[in-house]
């Protein structure tokens, strides 16, 4: 046998490869026998154990199954050879076991894979030198025993002829939608054809090797449904293919057993995250899964429903709620995931169970020390936009937050993205660890997997198009296809090796093989079947599924410890752990903790509420006890009550935010999503109460209501329950939707009704029939009927003018009436009661049963919201598809005909297929066509400081170097070691903390047009998601290319690039969002094609091959080695190369924790270097893996790398390198002239292509313009309707005033959609676009502002249409003119309103709270609320007069009351005998000429009618607009308005704009 890799032998390897169908009886036998010994699991092994003896050099017997594979042993030394013998796997192992307990630790000699090794530590000092991961679980299986528990509970993974259906072939083409598409849907047709003619040319292409993903052909026709197939419509149930469908994953058969671990690899696109998905039992997203997918014995979804938990599926994405700290996010899944106290861990043997809170603080100490967070414990998680930890952090907290999880079986889907390879390999590790002593089972993939982590996997599947070209031992898989054929690249890592098969251009045969080489999926799969490992692994399968006594056995042992492991109260057929009790605890917790994070929104809506309360209450100050006080108390009351609803509608908003994060939990079955749903409403009552409290004292005391604390009581109770009641109404509505437009166009328009209903608006007596239902399920109005009558009861007000008549000189003593409803004939009082019993329909008996109404309905919303919550989907269950421009890919299609791979007749046949084909380059060194600039870029004692928590933290410390033209310089580091915030620094990205340093251009100091010349590819890749590929890399072309060139030269650039990039045949893609758009190797190729068209004089590359499979990373990283071959400066920061890619690269500098150098200079002197420190790097071992391990991690022996680097003559040459090329300054520049300017281009151009852009992104949201559309057509519908033809009686004066106030409250809803737009392109702007100088910031107010003015025109006109004509408004053209005109510039006066909240807003959410107050305050004071005369003196002289509202209101007003005729209701007169001997007529005579109004009789000599108003202008006059004219005045001041709300839209993102820094 030979020298086994440190972490020991697969189980079963070593015995022969004929043995290997015993594999899962000897892992059976031993997990029985472990599950009833307290010895420490099988397959524990040398790398977890604390030392092994070393020997000098590796040596592999001829006859191991891992002869052929070259090894990168993972330290200088491997174990040593132990001799062949006949024992067990099982005697072997405990033989591995026993041999843990030696301790042969040797100076300088230490193990990287030992103990310590799994714990991925950032710096060089370890806390304890004997505490290890292993040995600590060991212990705690050992106190697990002492309780009589089971150590661990293991559930093996077997799945049989799995197959996975999805909708449309690979290759279909589908088209997304346009605004144009919907207008004119007949023109679908036309796009369909097209559609079918750039899905064939695709195809074609990819079968003469012209795309990166394989062709339909190369999967076999088996793959796809075609004409023929079985016609026969499928039952629900019934396995095989629909019409329209194609398989995604085609007859996978394995067994994955306890303690084993497989690893998954395959090209992007291949299947590797589909596999994992329905493997982990997350089939939501596909049309249908086939076959059986066997967990123990459980073999369905609803078997295994209550064990869930127990499988767990974790993504490649980092999805984090940004301002929770990472000591809390871990806290919380903590929380979530204790076991039960029959299930835990005792604090000392046989003693009672630990005390949840010791053992939630005892697992997240273990978890921040192996992962190396400890220091990370107080620090935001964040993301593009929030400050937090570093991405390799971000990460490390992702795989931390799942392992709290202590899920049996695990899939992990790229986890090591993002993560430096000293850190993957470390990671890797920690499964190893976990799977050989807690005997999970484990399935991993992974892009770039070196070979010291391909070592830890006991078996490998390889995927290539949906289909199994090998599954088998991972020691057997090299030699399989070297024995088809392939050559291993020399130094390669085999699982690049094993992926690089399918790509024909890539993989090199042998010379001396006889025979075919398969070529296609399909061959391969054949090839595949017909060999002897898959016989044996389908044996394998077989005898394991065969042994059902056995698999039952094994799956109660797991399910009674599962359910053992459940809180005593939680559902046993849930698979939740915690109950519900704890999991609304816990969901609470994090609630308050995440409100604490976002200190601007919490903080926003107590101020905003408390700003509210004051205006309020200062309006309505002290209101009189008369008539004229009437509509005053109606309007406190209702503003009370309209303000916190206002408040609750950015619920709306913020029921998206967090969604991603409920979606993942849910997919872990953390909690129910609806226990977070409770947490919210149960945190929102001490919030809201404390809120609702100082908003009801305020305006209570200050607007003079009735003072007895009971109906003070009375008032906060409603007006609390009432808030709490639409909050859960529109978290209801948020919840019920999947897209955040859909849901703001139905909360915009329930707002509306809730509003209008709530019988202020219109009056009860006054509401049609038809609508009248909806006060029944308004909260708003029971609120409001309970506090007005309670308000009015016993009330006695004394009538006067204008309801009161006759009055004046003459008339005092004399008989008058009151002109209200409820008044009592010949009275000059009037009893609250009888005009709330008349006027409203208003009674005292319904207080308390309209509390209990509003308290149901408040529960069932909450109910409503619940149950929404629970059918949001899991993450990873959602569809992904990728759109294509509406009538894109003509370019594409004309090019495949050019080339011959149009697609050709049927019967012609398929030509030969190359699967994955990138055209090869080979044999040019440079790129044609390519710019490069010949620059040379110099830094020198570069500093970083900022703050954290009140104290300076460096970040960077004194770096130091250069990079030449025509070089590759690799940037390297540690996670956290600061490769990034060096990258931002250097390419003048920040905009806060200190910079120190020097930074040269050709020894020159940075010029202004710096950032604009210099390619920077950040590591998050963010696009406008509604553009195309091909349009992205033309909007940086023309805008940052020099001006000296022409617009046709600068888009001939752009094919060169995609050329270049193989971007052809998604050139027309839309880029969309991730999971909905660009895979992640499309979208970092575009990345990289947006930075290149600029023709930057330098290039600086944040971790361009993050996410991506090897061969896509190579293709990168040889396309700037390219580059550099062109002249071109290149820096580029890198994780996990491979070794023939990290020699790729000409100079590296190396990074440690703080920020310190700790080596710089040529990659081929390194060994030589760290040889010097008495460290060497063994040939056959990656020196990227190990070096970063030699400065961060267990090699690191202590020493200050930094250090020894500052006094070292490499260091001291270095300088003076960098002193020369100052000094010579030899870099060349083309267009030198063009530096002096800022932006590239002109002003003029810069609106023009920015505002394009903007527009083409609007014509294609349809969501965005259909939601805005629907919103106003059925707001004005609703509110046509609710005012169906107005009449001319008293109060129809009211009514239409109300029916254009109404039109007002359009601007919420659709504001709610247009600010998460403004804020999303805002943010594209600031961390992308702004930086690099692409377009000034004026320029993109001015095209977010012009793309909207066509939909602002159309929204106008489709209100005004389906409303003017329903509510009866005269048509004459002096009056409709006017009246469309000013709802026109109402449309641009709220965008511009929206745009400037949104302008400075940090969030969406935020945003959402500013809006009620800035509403609010503009409704209240536009002097429809309170009539001008009424209002407080102190708002009357100033606030009035600048309120855009109070012009737009004047202006719609004016023309529509002015001629209108009143004619009084029988209930409107006001009723009087006149005095002895007098007609009606000469007794008001007087009163008459002076005062509006008329009499119903004027020769009546008893019961005089009068009607306080005769014609429109006389009620006008009492809304300050006595004059005609006032109208056109006022629309001509609403169009000043409009013009400076966007002025303030340009103010406000300026004051927010910060300027990048440099250093000092």
């Amino acid at each position: 046998m030979s020298s086994v890799p440190v972490l020991g032998p697969p189980i079963g390897e070593g015995k022969g490869t004929s043995e290997s169908a015993n594999i899962s009886h000897d892992h059976e036998n031993e997990q029985a026998r472990s599950m009833k010994q307290p010895s420490a699991p099988a397959h524990e092994t040398a790398s977890l154990s604390e030392q092994t003896t070393p020997v000098d050099s590796p040596q592999e017997s001829a006859s191991d199954n891992d002869s052929q594979s070259t090894r990168a042993s993972l330290d200088e030394q491997e174990v040593s050879e132990k001799p062949k013998t006949s024992e067990s796997p099982s005697a072997s192992k405990q033989q591995t076991l026993e041999d843990d307990n030696v301790d042969s630790h040797q100076e300088g000699q230490r193990d990287v894979s030992s103990d310590e090794s799994c714990t991925i530590a950032q710096g060089e000092d370890s806390e304890s030198d004997d505490w290890s991961y292993a040995s600590q679980l060991k212990r705690d299986q050992e106190l697990l025993q002492s309780r009589d528990l089971p150590p661990y509970h293991s559930l093996p993974l077997a799945y049989d002829h799995l197959s996975v259906r999805g909708l449309g072939g690979a290759d279909d083409v589908f088209y997304g939608p346009t605004v144009g598409g919907i207008i004119a849907p007949w023109t679908g047709r036309k796009y369909k054809k097209k559609a079918a003619r750039l899905a064939q040319a695709r195809t074609a292409a990819e079968e003469k090797g012209g795309a990166e993903v394989g062709g339909e052909g190369g999967r076999g026709d088996d793959m796809r449904w075609t004409e023929g197939d079985d016609e026969k419509k499928k039952k629900k149930g019934e396995e095989g293919l629909r019409k329209g469908e194609r398989y995604l994953l085609k007859d996978f058969s394995g067994l994955v057993n306890v303690g084993e671990m497989m690893l998954v690899v395959g090209r992007p696109g291949s299947g590797c995250t589909t596999f994992l998905k329905s493997l982990a039992g997350l089939h939501a997203g596909y049309a249908g899964v086939d076959g059986k997918i066997y967990y123990g014995d459980m073999a369905d979804d609803k078997a295994l429903g209550p064990y869930r938990a127990d499988v767990i599926f974790n993504s490649e994405e980092d999805i984090h709620d940004p301002n929770l700290l990472v000591g809390r996010t871990l806290d919380f899944a903590l929380r979530m995931n204790t076991p039960s106290d029959h299930a835990r861990l005792p604090e000392e043997k046989g003693g009672e169970a630990m005390h949840p809170k010791a053992y939630q603080d005892k697992t997240k100490q273990e978890l921040l020390k192996i992962f190396g967070l400890e220091h990370t414990h107080g620090t935001k998680v964040g993301d593009q936009y929030v400050r937090g930890v570093s991405g390799g952090e971000k990460k490390r907290v992702s795989i931390a937050e799942v392992l709290t999880t202590k899920a049996s079986v695990q899939m992990w889907d790229n986890a090591t993205r993002g993560l430096d390879a000293d850190t993957a390999l470390k990671f890797n590790k920690v499964l190893r660890t976990l799977t050989d002593v807690e005997r999970n089972t484990t399935v991993v993939s992974l892009y770039q997997a070196g070979n010291g982590i391909y070592d830890l996997f006991d078996k490998v599947t390889v995927i290539a198009e949906g289909r199994v070209i090998y599954y088998g031992p991972r020691g057997e898989a090299r030699k399989y296809f070297e024995d088809l054929g392939f050559v291993h690249p020399d130094g390669g890592n085999t699982a690049d090796f094993l992926t690089s098969v399918t790509a024909t251009n890539e993989r090199e045969i042998r010379e001396d093989h006889n025979g075919k080489v398969p070529t296609t999926p399909a061959e391969f799969s054949k090839a595949y079947q017909d060999s002897d490992i898959a016989k044996r692994m389908r044996e394998e399968l077989d005898a394991h599924l065969s042994n059902t006594q056995k698999l039952r056995e094994e799956t109660e042992l797991a399910q009674a410890e599962v359910q053992r492991q459940k809180d005593k109260w939680a559902r046993k057929r849930s698979p939740e752990r915690a109950d519900y009790f704890t999991q609304v605890r816990a969901a609470l917790i994090r609630d308050y903790q995440q409100r604490w994070g976002d200190q601007w929104t919490l903080w926003a809506r107590q101020v905003t509420t408390l700003i509210q309360a004051l205006i309020v209450g200062s309006l309505f100050y002290s209101i009189s006890a008369t008539t004229g006080g009437l509509f005053l108390r109606g309007g406190t009351i209702f503003l009370t009550l309209l303000y916190p609803s206002l408040i609750s509608l950015s619920e709306t908003t913020a029921a998206f935010s967090g969604r991603a994060v409920l979606a993942k939990h849910k997919a872990f079955s953390m909690y129910r999503p609806s226990a977070a749903l409770m947490a919210s409403t149960i945190g929102d009552l001490p919030i809201f109460f404390v809120q609702i409290t100082i908003f009801t004292l305020i305006i209570y005391f200050m607007c003079g209501l009735k003072t007895e604390p009971g109906l003070y009581f009375t008032f906060l109770l409603f007006t609390y329950v009432c808030t709490l009641c639409t909050t859960a109404f529109f978290r209801f509505i948020g919840y019920s939707f999947g897209t955040f437009n859909d849901a703001s166009k139905v909360s915009g328009l329930m707002f509306s009704i809730l509003v209008t209903y709530a019988g202020y608006i219109i009056y009860t007596p006054s509401m049609h029939p038809w609508f009248a239902w909806i006060r029944w399920i308004d909260p708003v109005y029971y609120s409001f009927e309970a506090l007005a009558i309670n308000e009015l009861d016993g009330l006695e007000l004394q009538c006067v003018p204008p309801q009161l008549a006759p009055y004046g000189e003459g008339y005092t003593g004399n008989p008058a009436g009151c002109a209200i409803a409820g008044a009592e004939p010949g009275s000059q009082t009037l009893r609250g009661e009888a005009w709330a019993g008349a006027a409203l329909e208003f009674h005292k008996s319904h207080v308390w049963r309209n509390f209990g109404i509003v308290v149901a309905l408040w529960l069932f919303f909450l109910a409503c919201a619940a149950f929404a919550i629970e059918r949001l989907p899991a993450a990873g269950s959602n569809k992904a598809v990728l759109l294509y421009k509406r009538g894109g890919g003509g370019k594409f299609i004309r090019k495949a005909n050019q080339n011959g791979t149009a697609p050709k007749d049927e019967e012609e046949g398929r030509q030969e297929t190359q699967v994955n084909e990138k055209p090869s380059k080979k044999g040019k060194d440079t790129p044609e066509g390519v710019h490069a600039e010949k620059t040379v870029f110099t830094w020198k004692d570069l500093t970083y400081v900022v703050k954290a928590h009140g104290k300076d933290l460096t970040l960077l410390d004194k770096v130091s170097g250069y990079c030449e033209a025509g070089t590759l310089t690799a940037l390297m580091g540690s996670s956290g070691a600061g490769k990034t915030t060096l990258m931002d620094v250097l390419a003048a990205r920040k905009t806060e903390g200190e910079i120190h340093g020097e930074v040269l251009m050709n020894g020159q100091p940075l010029p202004v047009s710096f950032q604009r010349t210099t390619g920077y590819c950040e590591q998050v890749d963010v696009h406008l998601p509604q553009a195309t590929v091909r349009e992205a890399l033309e909007f940086s072309a023309l805008l940052r290319q020099p001006r000296s060139l022409s617009a046709e030269e600068k888009l001939a650039y752009v094919d060169v690039i995609i050329d270049l990039l193989e971007l052809h045949d998604i050139e027309d893609a839309l880029i969309g969002q991730p999971g909905a758009g660009l895979g992640v190797e499309q979208r970092k190729r575009l990345t990289i094609g947006v930075e290149l068209v600029s023709k930057p004089s330098l290039l600086f590359l944040d971790e361009p091959t993050s996410g991506l499979d090897g061969q896509s990373s190579f293709l990168i990283v040889s396309f700037l080695r390219k580059l550099a071959a062109a002249g071109q400066a290149v820096l580029c920061t890198i994780h996990q190369p491979s070794a023939s890619l990290f020699a790729q690269f000409d100079q590296l500098l190396l990074l440690k924790a703080g920020g310190k150098t700790v080596y710089f200079g040529p990659v081929k002197e390194l060994n030589e270097y760290f040889g010097k420190q008495g460290v060497k790097i063994p040939t056959e071992v990656n020196p990227a893996e190990r070096m970063i391990d030699i400065v961060s991690g267990d090699l690191s022996k202590g020493r200050d790398w930094a250090d020894i680097w500052r006094n070292s003559d490499e260091c001291k040459a270095r300088a003076e390198d960098l002193e020369r090329l100052k000094k010579d300054g030899t870099g060349e520049r083309k267009h030198e002239e063009d530096d002096k300017y800022e932006y590239a281009s002109t002003t003029r151009a810069q609106l023009s292509i920015v505002t394009k852009r903007a527009s083409v992104q609007l014509w294609r949201n349809t969501e965005y313009v259909t939601n805005k559309v629907a919103l106003h057509i059925g707001s004005a519908l609703f509110n046509g309707f609710s005012f169906w033809m107005i009449g001319n009686r008293n109060a129809d004066l009211q009514n239409r005033i109300f029916t254009i106030f109404q039109f007002i409250f359009v601007a919420p809803g659709v504001i709610a959609q247009t600010q998460p737009k403004f804020i999303a392109n805002r943010d594209i702007f600031e961390a992308r676009e702004k930086k690099a100088k692409l377009y000034s910031w004026q320029a993109f107010v001015f095209g977010e502002i012009v793309a909207e003015v066509p939909y602002l025109l159309v929204c106008a006109l489709l209100y005004f249409a389906p409303w003017y004509p329903v509510v009866g408004f005269s048509f004459h053209p002096s009056v409709a003119g006017p009246v469309y005109l000013q709802m026109t510039l109402y449309e641009f006066l709220y965008t511009g309103i929206g745009q400037f909240v949104a302008a400075y807003a940090p969030n969406a959410v935020f945003a959402a709270l500013v809006n009620p107050l800035l509403i609010g305050v503009l409704v209240t004071f536009c002097g429809v609320l309170v009539p001008y005369p009424q209002i407080t003196a102190f708002w009357r002289y100033w606030l009035y007069w600048i309120n855009p509202f109070n012009y737009l209101i004047g202006g719609l007003v004016s023309r529509i009351v002015w001629n209108v005729d009143v004619q009084c209701a029988e209930s409107e007169f006001g009723v009087f005998d006149p005095p002895q001997g007098q007609t009606c007529g000469q007794y008001m005579q007087s009163f008459l000429s002076e005062n509006p109004g008329y009499l119903q009789d004027p020769s009546a000599t008893s019961q005089c009618q009068y009607c306080s108003y005769s014609k429109g202008y006389e009620y006008l006059a009492s809304l300050n607009l006595p004059d005609k004219l006032d109208g056109w005045r006022d629309i001509a001041i609403t169009a000043l308005f409009v013009l400076s709300s966007y002025g303030l839209v340009f103010l406000l993102l300026k004051l927010r704009t910060k300027a990048s820094k440099t250093a000092s």
